[in-house]
């Protein structure tokens, strides 16, 4: 099972706890759902699952909030919260050998979770937030600075549409963890690889459908393009990664 399911569905239920009740939590704010998710069975990988999961757009007090896979805390906030430094965590996920038919033979690769500093501003038309996340778990032991801009499309009572650009620049342990071939993997037909150093770039839409003051539908779908180097590796069997996403729930 995907370290996700784990994470998010402990946040979840506490959310469908709260929405039972007959009064909503003072405090909270945002977009509780539940939906399939489809993504890829590892990046860089043709085969890909389908999971029902919860899909969160949410924060408390515009301090504590969790965004898709991001879950982060500002500890300082300029006073209109339009620039902010906190925390963050997020996950990176690994790969076993039946992942995929390159896989055959290669040592499993752990989920990380990768957290660290953030810093965001939010400039009405504009969003950026840039993040410096390093291992936490110590699977890889590496790191990466994560770059993005968001821009709203539409905002009213009803919608709320935004695209993304984001940007991944990975260290070369990071990269050469999950995306390489180490001595002991090398077969024949699979030669030995250390990708080094790179930086991957998604562009994304999402959005907010509002049916009443109480429900809501989440959708999304944000396409990942590996670095050259990358994708590269005899592992690899497509240098584009999809994931997409709708989803039912409550509006808080």
């Amino acid at each position: 099972m995907k370290i996700h399911v784990v994470i998010f569905a402990v946040v979840y239920a506490l959310f469908s706890a709260s929405q039972a009740m007959a009064e909503p939590q003072a405090g909270w704010s945002g977009t509780a759902t539940l939906g399939p998710v489809v993504f890829p069975k590892y990046v860089g990988g043709k085969g890909t699952e389908v999971w029902p999961l919860p899909i969160l757009s949410v924060n408390y007090d515009e301090t504590f909030y969790v965004e898709i896979q991001r879950v982060g805390v500002y500890l300082l906030a300029s006073d209109d919260k339009k620039m902010g430094l906190g925390l963050a965590v997020e996950p990176r996920f690994g790969f076993s050998a039946k992942d995929g038919r390159l896989l055959q033979g290669m040592t499993k690769r752990r989920h990380s979770i990768e957290g660290g500093p953030t810093f965001d501003l939010d400039f009405d038309v504009i969003a950026f937030s840039v993040a410096y996340f390093g291992d936490l778990n110590r699977s890889s032991r590496g790191s990466s600075i994560r770059t993005s801009l968001y821009k709203p499309l539409v905002k009213d009572d009803r919608w709320e549409v935004g695209t993304l650009l984001a940007f991944d620049a990975m260290n070369s342990r990071l990269a050469n963890y999950f995306f390489g071939v180490r001595p002991s993997e090398a077969t024949a037909s699979r030669s030995e690889y250390q990708p080094g150093k790179g930086i991957s770039t998604s562009v994304g839409l999402n959005g907010t459908y509002k049916l009443d003051k109480q429900h809501a539908l989440m959708f999304g779908a944000i396409a990942t393009r590996l670095p050259g180097a990358v994708a590269a590796s005899p592992i690899v069997e497509r240098r584009q990664a999809t994931t997409w996403y709708v989803g039912y729930g409550w509006s808080l």
